[in-house]
């Protein structure tokens, strides 16, 4: 159990970091819209910083939205399910759909990410061309917190179903 209160842990204090993303997202989308439309001068960086810290912060902060249980689902036949109903559904869920597609994500992420940082990747998408390695890491890192994430989750879904309650 010490396990995944660390893992609970690791996800609300990384969660609530990435957090701040969202102010430094809005005075950097603010002051581009200053600089275009006020002043006709737009930046080069812009599209790059936003992107990168809605990524950073979108993939961050899944870990900790799935910790909270904030996750978007349909609730019609979960609502009327017993505990131990909807444990049986979480465990089938993580093992079917969760498990395969974030290991996929945090292996062929991690491939992206090493190749990346083999060429140091420059950014494509402006004339600024940052480097990006750094945040195509993002993609792995987040990866493998969110399916941390998800063991604790599912070990929580085996231990409601071998007792028959809420831990």
């Amino acid at each position: 159990m010490r396990f995944l209160h660390l893992i609970d842990k690791s996800n609300i204090w990384i969660g609530k970091g990435v957090s701040w993303f969202v102010p430094l997202l809005v005075l950097e989308l603010v002051y581009d819209t200053i600089a275009r439309y006020a002043f006709n001068a737009p930046t080069a960086w812009s599209y790059d910083i936003s992107y990168m810290l809605y990524g950073a912060l979108f993939m961050f902060g899944s870990a900790w939205t799935l910790q909270k249980d904030e996750h978007v689902r349909i609730g019609i036949i979960l609502d009327r399910l017993s505990p131990r109903g909807k444990a049986v559904i979480e465990v089938l869920g993580y093992v079917v759909f969760f498990f395969p597609v974030m290991i996929a994500v945090v292996v062929y992420g991690t491939l992206f990410s090493i190749e990346s940082w083999q060429l140091l990747e420059k950014g494509a998408e402006s004339m600024w061309q940052p480097p990006i390695y750094y945040f195509k890491s993002v993609l792995p890192l987040a990866g493998l917190f969110i399916l941390l994430q998800g063991v604790a989750e599912f070990a929580r879904a085996l231990l409601i179903i071998g007792k028959g309650g809420p831990e």
